[in-house]
């Protein structure tokens, strides 16, 4: 009969949002990239400014950051926030990107 042991489950649980990192991040990354070729698109195409470039870069740059920020909000304890906060953060970053180049090619 084994006992019910919480720290197993706390580092399993750790895992688990470190793969879940990892896909959102591949996820936001695979968006960010599409945006760095419509930039050029639009670049090429609309004669935009290459200052356009600067929005993808922010998102590039800060997205890696934040997840970081989460992951040690997790390792604090504070799970559930830690985890809507990654998947909002996701979510509006995607979204912010998509309107950008909608914007900026419409």
């Amino acid at each position: 009969m084994q006992k019910y042991d919480d720290k197993a489950n706390k580092s399993g649980m750790k895992i688990i949002f470190m793969f879940a990192q990892m896909l959102v991040l591949s996820v936001v990354y695979i968006i960010i990239y599409t945006s760095f070729l419509a930039v050029g698109y639009a670049i090429d195409q609309h004669g935009v400014n290459p200052v356009m470039y600067a929005p993808v870069v922010i998102a590039f740059v800060i997205f890696p950051i934040l997840l970081y920020k989460y992951r040690q909000m997790f390792n604090a304890g504070k799970m559930l926030v830690a985890t809507i906060w990654m998947m909002a953060t996701a979510s509006l970053t995607i979204v912010l990107l998509y309107v950008y180049i909608l914007q900026m090619t419409g």
